[in-house]
């Protein structure tokens, strides 16, 4: 078979929220296939592409992380069809790393980490018109010359940049196909802790601020951030969690007691509890009241905790929660 026309599997990557799957949409538009790995729960979503040379793509959508060191199902299943140990799965010949070009920050340390593994990559500066707009400065040269990989800016949701990140990749599984798959090394777990530290020296060189007084977002993310100010923040936010959950809950939680046993002694006023009616009085009342009754008193629990997620997702703090934590422990 020629090894030009030969169908090439390209693995996008990035972070949670950098636009990834509106970029995998623009890539594939329908022609999309949806599954589990082997194995596991985690979706697995494939596209297709025939390039202009007469190529087939296949492109291969998988979960978002933050980094190859996998503290997730998730993350597992990323980390693991990368460096191609995934059971079923075929190694890709390209990657693309897929950052959000307003917060590089989250993703330099992955894209680091990609690039160790020796597979050929195409960086791809998602959501590049709204890093415009917010005044910031990417030294697109330097970035492209001290990475060694083609970047590529797109805007996922108005297809720019579709055909020249084609291009690329086009060119980079050419290259993927005359390597050795036994050079392909899996990084070490030194070489990974090293890459937080390089990552801040790239943010610190190539990625500029503006030239007008930072933004709200920008001047938050320096304090969300920041290694103690940060920490004290989200050990506080555990704090008030922690507290609403055991102490705010507690009246709701004695409520729902209360009417419980109310329940059960109002329907044993009504049923005797002798003879056969009494095993009727007991299945009520200690079996269906008092069973649902011991779920039910932890539901205001529930409640609470699951809004506190919500909230500082909708919020974007639970990516920035994860990046600082990881930072943290990685060193």
């Amino acid at each position: 078979m020629d090894v030009a026309l030969k169908t090439a599997r390209v693995a996008l990557v990035g972070n949670p929220n950098s636009g990834k799957t509106a970029l995998f949409n623009a890539l594939t538009g329908a022609h999309q296939k949806v599954a589990n790995y082997a194995g596991v729960t985690v979706e697995r979503k494939e596209g297709f592409i025939r390039s202009a040379a007469g190529r087939t793509l296949s492109v291969l959508d998988l979960p978002g992380t933050y980094s190859l060191r996998a503290r997730s199902p998730d993350e597992e299943v990323t980390r693991d069809a990368v460096l191609g140990r995934l059971a079923g799965e075929v190694p890709p010949d390209v990657i693309v790393a897929v950052a959000d070009a307003t917060n590089l920050r989250l993703v330099l340390r992955l894209i680091l980490e990609l690039k160790a593994i020796g597979r050929p990559m195409v960086l791809a500066l998602n959501m590049y018109d709204i890093a415009q707009r917010q005044g910031l400065r990417i030294d697109l040269d330097g970035l492209r010359a001290e990475l060694g990989v083609p970047i590529v800016t797109t805007v996922a949701t108005r297809r720019r940049g579709i055909e020249e990140l084609v291009t690329e990749v086009e060119i980079a599984a050419a290259v993927s196909a005359t390597l050795d798959e036994s050079e392909w090394i899996a990084p070490d777990a030194e070489a990974v802790r090293g890459k937080a530290r390089e990552a801040e020296r790239l943010m610190k060189t190539y990625v500029l601020p503006p030239e007008r007084p930072d933004t709200l977002t920008g001047k938050i993310d320096s304090v969300l951030l920041h290694p103690v100010a940060g920490l004290v923040i989200l050990l506080t936010i555990l704090f008030v969690m922690f507290q609403a959950v055991f102490a705010w809950a507690a009246p709701a939680m004695d409520g729902i007691e209360n009417l419980v046993g109310l329940m059960g002694q109002g329907i044993a006023a009504v049923i005797p509890d002798e003879g056969a009616w009494g095993l009727v009085q007991s299945l009520l009342v200690d079996g269906l009241i008092g069973g649902v009754g011991s779920v039910l008193v932890f539901l205001p629990q529930i409640l609470i905790i699951f809004a506190f997620i919500i909230a500082l997702e909708d919020f974007g703090y639970m990516a920035r929660a994860a990046f600082l934590m990881d930072k943290i422990m990685g060193g």
